[in-house]
């Protein structure tokens, strides 16, 4: 039976929860505020509460004593070569579905059931660091050329760029300015022989993997607890952004594992046992600044709105804990706050000699939209001979039964027991309260909210960087459940991190383990990007007159030295532009199409287009150039009414 008098006053908590969940999605309703299928798929707040609600009774708090445990050197062996065979299958199959669906689980299951007993902590490293790794792969070798958010292919053009030239002042786009991401890549497309994307990918599965030992130093530090430093490491194979990010590899991703590096530096300098401690330590810190500020700005100015959250739990920490507020500001002192004070002193220097234009634009925009002399345009999505899926209640349902959806109930679960947790037994937590707490506030930004917000990705992966502490205290609550419930806290740990392998974010490349409208194209295969490859060199060779494209496929003409600099606009007659050539894929039908990079509302719009609309057109326009994906239309006088036009649109 489970002892309640450890519960007292806490356990009061999840219930209320639960019914304040309930109570504000059924007024919700009522007064109208969001459509019915969206608060349905809200109610993974609700569902999250009842299994929080449900551990929390079930679990005592306390490691639980167990006898008998998996033997470490032969689960790490056989979960190493299932995670090896996964790959393998995959690569040869060209699905990672099916393969990935039951080995993930199936080794998360087994380390969560041996962090219930007495870990080896290099066992369970090992084993954690395979299944990401592994998962990671899985999708390399099936995607062909995955770009994610398009920066890839700039990215990819800059690596060429630096390799062919050996002058930082040729890679485009600002990144001259900060170019330690290329320079890393670069070195290992040099090292390895590999083509440019080849290297950036697999040096971001290499070192977003080598986030997962790291997250267990700095739990061990932050916690002093071997135990929660496992747990944290668990956590980033828990968090999509980490999965996310290690193919959708780009500057922020490294600048982000430069400050995991920085957080374990200045955890050990608070901790310095003597002053020589305390001084290698600084020049390690003073090395990795420098490094930071030349490799991802924003980055940097995204952590320090985190910073802020923690600065006044960090102030409120010694009161909680039998102290005084005046406690809390010496902790404040200089000598272990001067990494942060530095690293804003050397990005201050540098950006007065080398100013980012992106960060100007930025201020530009923010400070325009605060006074009310700028406005962020809305973009409209236009279909051209198709409808997008109805929003009912079944699609709801059915999107919480998702990975995406299960995800989302798992991660709010987690998130709620560390809050309970800390409840319970706040004293357990004096070491690692500040970042316990304040990635607990912010971790609300990483579950599912009703309203986009753009450009909101780059916060969350920020964020998720502190968000390992409180999934790690939710994860300890979780497997500290009594004896009779150990299979399920198990079980519930595995299907979270399997969820995770196949949101919508970490698997957005397959469309079956979503269901929303059609998204963005975020992968081609390696004959559809060849494709667009020969169609910028046959352009810039015999084309002339200007170009235009969507912004797909322009980022991929990049790679070859090509601009198509005249933009397309999409309306409610079809596409129009000015352009002598209009460049379009096959791979616009299936997909949502963006058009251009630039603010102004036209190039915000994007479409969607019926085959049949689209075969009906390239059966009438006249083109230049064809391959089986790509098409070249040419027209002196421009090119209007584009899939929007009943002439070229059967009836």
């Amino acid at each position: 039976m489970v002892s309640f008098a450890r519960l007292r006053r806490p356990a009061a908590v999840p219930v209320a929860v639960c019914l304040l969940a309930a109570t504000g999605l059924v007024a919700a309703d009522l007064l109208d505020l969001l459509p019915r299928p969206t608060l349905l798929r809200a109610g993974f707040t609700f569902v999250g509460a009842v299994v929080a609600l449900l551990v929390f009774f079930a679990s005592r708090g306390d490691r639980p004593d167990i006898e008998r445990r998996l033997p470490p050197g032969h689960t790490t062996r056989a979960i190493v070569a299932l995670a090896a065979g996964a790959v393998v299958v995959t690569a040869l199959s060209g699905s990672r579905l099916l393969a990935f669906a039951a080995v993930l689980p199936l080794g998360l299951g087994a380390v969560a059931l041996q962090l219930r007993g007495e870990p080896y902590v290099p066992a369970v490293l090992t084993q954690l660091c395979a299944l990401f790794l592994a998962g990671r792969l899985g999708k390399y070798v099936t995607t062909g050329f995955y770009f994610g958010g398009t920066d890839t292919f700039a990215h990819v053009t800059a690596v060429d760029t630096l390799a062919r030239t050996r002058y930082t002042t040729a890679i485009p786009h600002g990144y001259d300015l900060y170019p330690v991401f290329h320079f890393l890549v670069g070195a290992v497309r040099y090292a390895t022989g590999l083509p440019a994307y080849d290297a950036l990918v697999l040096t971001g599965c290499v070192l977003l993997t080598a986030v997962v030992p790291i997250a267990y130093l700095l739990g061990w530090t932050v916690f002093d607890s071997r135990r929660m430093g496992l747990l944290a490491a668990l956590s980033v194979t828990v968090l999509e952004f980490f999965s996310y990010h290690a193919l959708y590899f780009y500057p922020q991703a490294l600048a982000s594992i430069l400050i995991l590096g920085a957080l374990y530096l200045n955890s050990r300098l608070r901790h310095a046992a003597d002053e020589r401690t305390f001084r290698r330590l600084s020049v390690f810190v003073v090395a990795l600044l420098t490094t930071m500020v030349v490799t991802h700005h924003l980055t940097y100015i995204l952590f320090a709105a985190v910073a802020t959250v923690a600065v006044p739990v960090a102030l409120v920490r010694p009161y909680l804990f039998g102290g005084s507020l005046g406690d809390g500001v010496r902790w404040l002192r200089y000598r272990w706050l001067f990494p942060g004070v530095l690293g804003a002193v050397f990005m201050l220097v540098y950006w007065s000699y080398s100013p980012s234009l992106i960060t100007v634009g930025i201020v530009e925009l923010t400070a325009g939209v605060l006074f009310d002399v700028a406005t962020v345009p809305g973009s409209v999505l236009y279909t051209y001979g198709t409808a997008l899926p109805v929003d009912t209640l079944d699609r709801a349902v059915a999107w919480l039964l998702t990975p995406t959806g299960l995800y989302a109930c798992g991660l709010g679960a987690l998130l709620l027991l560390a809050g309970y947790e800390l409840l319970d037994d706040l004293r357990a937590y004096r070491r690692g309260f500040t970042l316990t707490v304040a990635g607990l506030g912010l971790s609300a930004l990483l579950l599912p909210l009703p309203i986009p917000i753009p450009q909101i990705e780059r916060l969350k992966f920020v964020v998720s960087l502190v968000a390992i502490f409180p999934v790690a205290v939710g994860l300890r609550r979780t497997l500290a459940v009594d004896r009779q419930y150990a299979a399920v806290a198990v079980v519930l740990v595995a299907a979270i991190g399997g969820a995770t392998a196949f949101t919508v974010l970490a698997s957005d490349d397959l469309s079956e383990t979503y269901i929303e409208e059609p998204r963005e194209q975020v992968s081609m295969t390696d004959d559809q990007f060849r494709a667009t490859r020969t169609t910028a060199s046959f352009l810039d060779r015999y084309g002339a007159g200007r170009t235009a494209t969507d912004r797909v496929t322009n980022r991929a003409f990049e790679t070859s030295r090509f601009n198509a600099t005249e933009p397309l606009r999409a309306g409610p007659r079809g596409l129009d532009t000015d352009a002598t050539y209009l460049v379009v894929r096959e791979r616009w039908t299936g997909h949502v199409v963006a058009l251009g990079t630039g603010l102004a509302r036209s190039e915000q719009n994007r479409f969607v287009v019926s085959r049949p609309r689209f075969e009906a057109a390239d059966a009438t326009r006249g083109k230049v150039y064809t391959t089986d994906d790509v098409r070249v239309y040419y027209g002196t006088d421009g090119h209007s009414g584009m899939y929007g036009d009943n002439r070229t649109t059967p009836q």
